[in-house]
């Protein structure tokens, strides 16, 4: 009886217990449908919720020219982006293989095998279809649907683009992808690893201004397949750079540097001028240092850079060089102001001492160069060797002077010296008592612009400026300022004194009228209205001409007008035979600087 009691009541106790369990369970699951419904409505859909953050390239400044001339801006393109997960109603590979039919594309197995890579990684975001698109071909798109329902997003870029492409080619540079080495530098600037950075000339030396800062847009795509965006940060376009180069002056500096390497080829004979083949023009301000035009030829066209790449690259003529920047050459005779202005400040001679020209210089036995003596001869001041160039006369004041003194002074008037120029250069080299092959000999020889001596066009122009400034160099360079989108001057430049030769306008003045005089012996400038004071070089090459002794190359140096310089420029034209070849072109590119100076 006690045991039917006991068992009795442990039922009773379990079904009151599960009773209790079972409205505890009624009373969570009401709770969970109604009162917490959009809570856990809200975590469902968080967890089936895709976010990712894209970046909107900020738009390439524009390289522009003194007036304002467009040099290199960027067209507008768009890159192709498939969005994943998909929207709702469509396929992901259904939409890719839409999209690229749409857009006159093959995706083939590659985009196949990374579309299905892409799938699952259901964090990658977007996947890119397609690069570079323009307008015309986004338009069936868009006019499908696919971008106003989510499915592909179009993302604006930049392609760098040239009105004409052949000017300043070497200077501007180029814009290209960033490299794993740039990306392990630049990794904490913010740009992404597909950036589009400045890889040369200009664009590289003004990278972060012409960048801009980009921008970035968050994404998300519920689970039902609608995607919403949220700009995280606005696009900041580049500044525009604007040049010192007048783009007109440099056409027509271009263009007469080619045409007359073509008339040297033409009409001089073997070993005069007709095997010239490439050359440099280097037009400057001696008052600021801004560079108002710099061929080098042969050159390319950046337009076409990328395309004809490989055949740039392997052709022996070196169009992808930069002779203004890169090439070196002996300077010739076109050094021996920097020898005279050497002796003038140390005062080792005076404008009015003598030294005899008898042909050929005797002080060493074992060594005595020669002097072509050309229009001159017997006792001869400095006026009279830097008019008719008289090697006897630099012989012996390079000598009394040492090799070291007129070198030191060469490289504070700007040879071997950097210009400031923004763009790599060549450091090029002058001839010391400690080079490894110096002899007295080789001395002698540097005193007239050879031995170890070698130089930039761009280094000889700084050298014709610095003459001009009675011997104060001052810094070149291609930029004059930087300009943001509403038009405010974020920086200009402004002259900087690099180094200066003493004793003005006693050292520089009989040296001006000694060019100014050798100017006159030149034919090719007779008749101009522009005094020009200059100095012609022709160094030797180390190839011998087939009947005995050596090609020559051009080099002249000048400014002018040489009583208010304006204007300084320096010409190397390589086997051009002689500095005298190149007076024709100098004509030619200062009547076109007075033509854009002066209308």
């Amino acid at each position: 009886m006690g045991n039917r009691r006991g068992g009795r009541g442990r039922v009773i106790a379990l079904l009151v217990l599960c009773a209790l369990v079972f409205g505890i369970f009624l009373v969570r699951l009401f709770w969970m449908q109604f009162p917490m419904a959009d809570y856990y409505a809200a975590k469902a859909d968080a967890a089936s919720t895709t976010r990712y953050t894209y970046t909107v390239p900020a738009a390439r400044g524009d390289i522009l020219d003194r007036s304002g001339t467009v040099l290199a801006q960027d067209s507008p393109v768009w890159d192709v982006y498939l969005r994943y997960p998909a929207p709702a109603g469509g396929e992901l590979a259904q939409v890719a293989e839409q999209a690229l039919e749409l857009l006159q594309m093959t995706g083939g197995e590659d985009v196949e095998t990374q579309l299905a890579a892409f799938c699952s990684d259901v964090s990658a975001g977007e996947f890119l279809l397609a690069c570079g698109i323009t307008a015309e071909e986004a338009a069936p798109l868009y006019a499908a649907g696919l971008v106003r329902s989510g499915a592909v997003r179009l993302s604006p870029t930049g392609v760098r683009h040239w009105p004409d492409g052949t000017l300043l080619p070497h200077v501007l540079g180029t814009v290209g992808a960033i490299t794993a080495e740039q990306w392990e530098t630049l990794s904490g600037s913010g740009l992404p690893m597909d950036a589009l950075i400045g890889q040369s000339g200009l664009e590289a030396a003004f990278e972060p201004l012409l960048h801009g800062t980009d921008g970035q847009v968050q994404v998300t795509v519920d689970a039902r397949g609608q995607v919403s965006e949220r700009q995280v940060r606005a696009p900041q376009p580049g500044a525009a750079l604007v040049l010192t180069v007048d783009a007109g002056l440099q056409r027509r500096v271009q263009s007469a540097l080619e045409d007359f390497l073509v008339t040297l080829q033409t009409t001089k004979g073997a070993g005069s001028g007709r095997e010239a083949n490439a050359g440099a023009v280097v037009l400057v301000d001696p008052r600021t240092g801004g560079i108002l035009a710099a061929a080098s030829a042969p050159a390319f066209d950046l337009a076409c850079y990328r395309s004809d790449y490989a055949a740039l690259a392997a052709d022996p003529a070196a169009p992808l060089l930069d002779r203004t920047a890169q090439g070196l050459y002996a300077p010739g005779s076109a050094f021996k102001p920097a020898v005279a202005a050497a002796a003038l400040s140390s005062g080792l001679i005076t404008p009015e001492d003598r030294v005899t020209c008898t042909g050929t210089y005797r002080f060493y036995p074992d060594y005595q160069p020669h002097c072509l003596q050309i229009s001159h001869g017997g006792a001869v001041n400095l006026f009279t060797a830097l008019k008719y160039s008289c090697n006897i006369f630099f012989y012996d004041v390079g000598r009394r002077l040492g090799v070291d003194c007129f070198s030191h002074a060469a490289q504070t008037l700007g040879l071997a010296a950097s210009t400031g120029v923004e763009v790599p250069e060549a450091e090029g080299r002058l001839t010391w008592s400690s080079d490894k092959n110096f002899t007295p000999g080789l001395a002698l020889q540097a005193a007239i612009g050879q031995a170890n001596t070698a130089v930039t066009p761009l280094q000889l122009a700084a050298y014709a400026a610095a003459l001009a400034n009675n011997g104060q160099r001052v810094g070149l360079h291609y930029a004059d300022r930087t300009v943001d989108t509403a038009g405010q001057t974020l920086w200009q430049a402004e002259p900087e004194v690099l180094s200066r030769l003493p004793g003005g306008e006693a050292v520089f003045g009989p040296i001006r009228e000694g060019m100014v005089a050798m100017a006159g012996t030149l034919r090719a400038l007779d008749g101009m209205d522009l005094t020009v004071a200059c100095k012609t070089g022709s160094p030797q090459r180390a190839e011998r001409l087939p009947g005995g002794g050596y090609y020559t190359n051009s080099v002249l140096i000048a400014y002018a007008p040489a009583d208010d310089p304006q204007v300084a420029a320096a010409i190397v034209l390589e086997y051009g035979g002689g500095g005298a070849n190149a007076a024709p072109l100098l004509r030619t590119v200062l009547e076109a600087w007075q033509q854009c100076q002066f209308g």
